[in-house]
């Protein structure tokens, strides 16, 4: 087997941790921006949970 595993695409080390930072497979060009349109779609649904329930 290669020394290379494909799951480990996406791993990650800080301060002595491994772990993975999520889908290698994204639309978004930084986790930043991913986090911001799922707030966002998040805030749209709370919002018309609201109106709906009103």
């Amino acid at each position: 087997m290669s020394e290379h595993n494909s799951q480990d695409i996406d791993l990650q080390e800080e301060a002595g941790a491994k772990f993975h930072r999520g889908s290698a497979l994204s639309i978004f060009n930084s986790d930043r921006r991913e986090d911001f349109v799922a707030l966002l779609f998040a805030l749209l649904i709370a919002l018309g949970v609201y109106v709906l329930v009103n």
